[in-house]
């Protein structure tokens, strides 16, 4: 695993007892990639089990300005769905048939033959990129920076999760 390090970084970051949360914004501030760090290198499923909504929320709304010294890995995270079966679960299946009618959106018949969805998040020197709009720019060194200095070291399994406004829009994890 390739790893980037950036020293004296001012960044949005919260911890508890167990996990640190690591938020960097897009350049649109509304988005974020906020990394679920286990304090414990075997936590993650430990973090998985007990990361409800609700302390989602409260951890991020405990995130502020910190100087940190970061390292964490280069990666791209690559995930697919066929949506088919579920939206034919959420009673969406007359599209795909014959029988289907999307007047007032196409004047032609048409069916929908399948639905996919795919999800990509890369994390690289020029900043994360997420289904193609770029999250954050480079790490810049900042050294003059005093005061209390927090070590965020990504060096093994975390939780991401891409929030608008603080409301998840994707979530994995790398391992």
């Amino acid at each position: 695993v390739e790893y980037m390090n950036g020293s004296n970084q001012e960044i949005l970051h919260a911890e508890d007892d167990d996990v640190q949360v690591l938020s960097l914004p897009y350049l649109d501030t509304s988005y974020a990639l906020n990394i679920f760090l286990p304090k414990n290198r075997s936590g993650l499923h430990e973090i998985r089990a007990r990361l409800t909504g609700e302390r989602v929320q409260s951890l991020l709304s405990k995130l502020k300005k910190t100087i940190i010294s970061i390292t964490i890995p280069k990666m791209k995270i690559e995930a697919g769905l066929n949506l088919e079966k579920a939206l034919k679960n959420m009673s969406v299946s007359k599209s795909f048939s014959t029988k289907a009618d999307f007047t007032g959106i196409i004047n032609r018949r048409l069916l929908v033959a399948g639905a996919a969805h795919k999800a990509i998040i890369k994390v690289d020197e020029d900043g994360t990129t997420a289904a193609g709009a770029t999250v954050f720019s480079r790490f810049e060194s900042m050294s003059a920076i005093v005061g209390e200095r927090v070590k965020f070291e990504a060096n093994h399994p975390f939780l991401f999760i891409l929030t608008k406004d603080n409301d998840p829009l994707f979530m994995g994890q790398f391992v």
